[in-house]
């Protein structure tokens, strides 16, 4: 007969047993295998047609960053070998999108319908638009970008009023500080390496005392206008605490406003960025009065 020890002795065994087989089980269950040492991994690259975000298309554009007399291609295909089906001239608009972003390469391509011809666009070269105003006042604002991306200030002089003469402005808000240059004067403000007094800054009240350079560089073509995001063809695209009292200091104006809604993405707009051209009709011409730099204000 088995004595009390052998049967806590073969109780013992079988636990040990049921043990063992259920932790072996279990271990093949979870899937979970020592690295093999011998085994690098590979860093999986996007391809090049991966989209970084989604693109936000818009209700209609304007063709930007085209030279003066010069045409943006329609493809076929969403690709710059394919056929040309259309060139829309440098000053189009109302350039209304009828498809999806396509992402090739490095571009992205809009499927658009202009003047009942459709194809494929490089988005590069269009901006939301916001209102509509004639062709030559268009072809005026291209002209005015032209100059000052190149700080080619002499050849505004023939486009700056005689006697309301050029208004330079930091920030939205027209006031007494800003500094108006007339065009007999303009050539002795661009050739000066001395400092003017251009207003406040805004949060600081601090002088701006720039060099006619200096200025251009930091309130008036501090982006590349020439190719904005948004453009708004007498209606005001940005947003910010400084009030917008051009129609106070210029009644019968009209504005264009060249605008980025943002630049480093981190700062979440806050660091948005304008130009606004402010033009002026006198005997059957129209003249640039005020070049308007625009950023966010405290």
């Amino acid at each position: 007969m088995p004595t009390r020890t052998n049967k806590n002795l073969s109780k013992a065994v079988l636990i040990f047993a049921f043990l063992l087989l259920t932790g072996l089980a279990l271990s093949g269950c979870s899937g979970i295998t020592e690295p093999d040492p011998t085994i690098i991994p590979i860093e999986i690259q996007p391809t090049e047609t991966s989209p970084a975000a989604k693109v936000e298309i818009f209700e209609r554009y304007s063709v930007v960053g085209i030279a003066r007399g010069s045409f943006l291609s329609v493809y076929k295909d969403p690709s710059a070998d394919s056929p040309i089906v259309e060139q829309i001239p440098s000053f189009g608009t109302d350039i209304k999108p009828t498809g999806e972003v396509h992402l090739e390469g490095n571009s992205s391509w809009l499927l658009i319908d202009h003047k009942q011809t459709a194809g494929w666009v490089d988005l590069e070269f269009l901006a939301e638009q916001h209102g509509a105003l004639p062709i030559d006042l268009i072809i005026l604002g291209q002209q005015v970008l032209e100059s000052l991306k190149t700080a080619q200030y002499s050849q505004l002089i023939p486009l700056i009023h005689p006697e309301s003469c050029l208004r330079f402005s930091p920030y939205q808000y027209l006031n007494t500080d800003n500094r108006i240059i007339c065009p007999s004067d303009l050539d002795i403000y661009t050739s000066s390496s001395e400092p003017f007094a251009w207003g406040q800054y805004d949060g600081t009240g601090k002088p701006i005392d720039l060099t006619f350079s200096e200025y251009h560089q930091e309130f008036v073509y501090d982006q590349d206008y020439q190719k904005p995001s948004v453009v708004g063809f007498n209606v005001e695209v940005s947003s910010g605490n400084s009030i917008n009292n051009i129609q106070e200091i210029y009644p019968d104006g009209i504005m264009i406003e060249y605008h980025f809604p943002g630049i480093d993405p981190q700062y979440g707009g806050m660091d948005w960025r304008s130009l606004r051209l402010v033009f002026i009709p006198d005997n059957d011409q129209w003249y640039l009065v005020a070049i308007i730099h625009g950023e966010w204000t405290i």
